[in-house]
């Protein structure tokens, strides 16, 4: 019993671990539909970001309601796109290793015609 609770709490502090450098992007929909409530309707089609700063990388986590997302980064400072790709819809990584410490912005648009915008910065 004494080496499950070890083996779990390592286990534990290694998924942490694992996490700690996963920083969330908030991607919001432009044209968000809001109910009765006033609260926005999340589309079906509206991924997960996050952005990860030990293998500098953002991941995408879809719902898999589309079969791919169109992406875009852009410097918020000179406005280049660094990054114009097509991704799974279900998930997928984007190597940003190469980019230049800035501020972005990360476009991610759906065949469903939705479109998601999030900020981040590689400092």
């Amino acid at each position: 019993m004494k080496n499950l609770f070890i083996f779990l709490l390592f286990f534990a502090a290694n998924c942490n671990l694992a996490l700690a450098n996963m920083e969330p992007i908030v991607v919001q929909n432009g044209g968000a539909a809001h109910d009765h409530s006033g609260n926005p309707i999340v589309p079906a089609d509206q991924p997960d970001v996050y952005y990860d700063s030990a293998t500098q990388s953002i991941i995408i986590d879809g719902t898999g309601c589309v079969s791919y997302y169109d992406v875009e980064i852009t410097s918020l400072s000179s406005w280049t796109v660094h990054v114009s790709t097509q991704v799974s819809g279900y998930y997928d990584t984007i190597d940003i290793s190469s980019l230049p410490q800035d501020d972005y912005v990360i476009t991610i648009d759906s065949p469903l015609g939705n479109s998601y915008e999030g900020f981040f910065d590689t400092y």
